[in-house]
């Protein structure tokens, strides 16, 4: 069970505050995102990074992301959460090396090799499971932390009596998703934009093939005739009314998705 809250001056207080955890897509957005109230702040590099349409970040650019961030007490995590195919391997080392060099808080991961040398190389940072690998049982938490991963972030898919269990049962930080696009399919195992657009998703590609709007038919008779066209995944998750539920359950970690949205949608 987590120490939620205790009783001060008669009066009950919560006192474990969950962190906040925006998007940026760039260093504007960063400190826009720091300024307005995030505890941390999730970026992507030039390498190993899924979003390949953000902006994303050079070494000198998390650098200054760093230095930034400090002054506010904010932190950073960079995602490494590229699926590595073999023309990937070379350089992780060293990447991950001069992250750790550059104060980077924590990485967060989907591929297993880049987990175990992440926790090979002794690093300070620490290592987040990504919510590409769509975890959404105790079992598998349970399974990341005996490989010395740090914190676990859920499959988008878990819905509140699974995450009230998880809680319970676990005592691995857990990350959540409270705003921003949804997945079609489990996160970050979709091969929809690799077949219309030959963009593959799970390298940084993902054309958003589920957001396109689509005739339906029958054989040959169309059956959305005079009507909207269909989408896939025409809305997004906003868990702002379930907030202080959630405050409830100790989730570690608010997550924002988004890093290829605007300045305002990340101030706001």
């Amino acid at each position: 069970m987590r120490n939620i809250s205790k009783i001060i001056d008669g009066k009950r207080v919560i006192i474990k505050k969950p962190e906040l955890l925006a998007p940026a897509g760039n260093l504007e957005k960063l400190k826009v995102a720091i300024r307005y109230g995030a505890d941390a702040v999730f970026v992507g590099g030039k390498e190993f990074s899924l979003r390949s349409g953000a902006s994303n970040f050079t070494l000198e650019d998390i650098k200054e992301a760093v230095s930034f961030a400090k002054q506010y007490n904010a932190t950073i995590h960079v995602t490494c959460n590229i699926i590595l195919h073999q023309d990937n391997l070379h350089g992780i080392e060293e990447y991950l090396k001069a992250l750790d060099r550059a104060g980077v808080k924590a990485i967060i991961v989907a591929d297993p090799y880049i987990m175990k040398i992440a926790k090979d190389l002794d690093l300070n940072l620490e290592v987040h499971v990504s919510t590409q690998l769509s975890t959404l049982n105790t079992k598998a938490i349970k399974f990341y932390q005996d490989l010395g991963m740090d914190r676990v972030v859920l499959g988008r898919e878990v819905c509140y009596d699974d995450l009230k269990t998880i809680l319970d049962k676990t005592d691995i930080d857990i990350e959540y998703f409270i705003h921003g696009a949804m997945c079609i399919h489990y996160s970050g195992r979709c091969m929809l934009s690799n077949y219309f657009s030959h963009r593959d998703a799970n390298r940084g590609g993902c054309s958003q093939s589920c957001r396109w709007y689509y005739d339906i038919f029958d054989s040959n008779q169309k059956l959305n005739e005079g009507k909207i066209p269909f989408s896939m995944s025409s809305k997004d998750m906003s868990l702002i009314n379930h907030l202080p539920e959630l405050i409830e359950l100790g989730v570690d970690s608010f997550k924002i998705e988004g890093r290829m949205k605007s300045l305002h949608y990340i101030a706001t």
